[in-house]
């Protein structure tokens, strides 16, 4: 099925009737985009979820809650905006970096999911909180990848997440706060073109996987190249759903565990 789009007919109305310059978000495309997804990952257990610090209008959050996406958000006024365009907690992620730590407390009262991307952060929230709420932890695999440098999020120098050399200092603090590990989490850029890229970063992730036996999923971050002129290079997203799902197969076959959880995070609306 053809993507949806607008003629110029469609947009020159528009621009008469509200004047220039004007935004304009495509329901039908975004809707569509989204099912293209779906289907490229029908082959194992996967979900959505929207990274809404592209775009925090919340018709479009709504819309997103819609057609059955989560959201993952950067800031606690993203969660709180979320919550507000009617998602569950539970379909809401929060993902900051470098931010105090009362937005993490804020973020437990309001009952989302919480990615902790630091050592530091990791073990004042076990410390407070125990066993009492899970967390997810975001690991920095160390992989290079994205369009360019600056948005490159997964390389040795990042800032983004715990370094998966500390896995044993990771160890020693989930056992001496207790706290429950529910998930782990990785980002190693946008624009990537490359399926390779994802698949290196999901063979560290079951590798990792191993140490976390209370774990549910795992969330695959990183964006898909979007081609936004005819011809442009995209990322082959069929493809990626297929190697992905065979990945799986075999990390079941090989750890004899149910299937985890598969997340991916896409930073593009449309």
């Amino acid at each position: 099925m053809a993507a949806p789009v607008l003629s110029n007919a469609q947009l020159t109305e528009i621009a008469s009737e509200f004047g220039t310059p004007v935004y304009i978000y495509h329901a039908e495309r975004i809707t569509h985009q989204y099912h293209q997804l779906k289907n490229a990952f029908k082959g194992s257990d996967t979900k959505f979820f929207y990274a809404c610090k592209a775009l925090t209008n919340i018709n479009i959050l709504r819309l997103v809650k819609q057609i059955g996406a989560g959201l993952d958000c950067v800031s606690i006024n993203e969660v709180q905006l979320g919550l507000k365009a009617g998602f569950e907690p539970s379909d809401i992620i929060f993902t900051p970096n470098c931010t105090d730590f009362q937005e993490y407390v804020q973020a437990k009262d309001l009952g989302v999911n919480i990615n902790i991307d630091n050592i530091s952060i990791l073990e004042q929230f076990g410390n407070t909180f125990g066993s009492s709420y899970p967390v997810v932890i975001r690991l920095n695999p160390h992989i290079m990848a994205g369009g360019n440098f600056k948005i490159s999020t997964g390389h040795v120098d990042s800032k983004f997440g715990i370094s998966i050399h500390q896995i044993r200092h990771i160890e020693r603090v989930v056992k001496t706060t207790k706290i429950q590990v529910r998930g782990i989490h990785m980002h190693t850029g946008s624009e990537i073109k490359d399926v390779g890229v994802f698949l290196e970063g999901l063979e560290v992730m079951f590798q990792l996987a191993k140490h976390f036996p209370e774990l549910k999923f795992i969330d695959l971050g990183s964006g898909f190249k979007v081609p936004y002129q005819p011809g442009d290079p995209e990322t082959d997203v069929a493809g990626l759903g297929s190697r992905v799902a065979e990945a799986f197969r075999s990390y079941e076959k090989e750890t004899h565990l149910e299937k985890p959880f598969w997340k991916k995070d896409q930073d593009h609306p449309c």
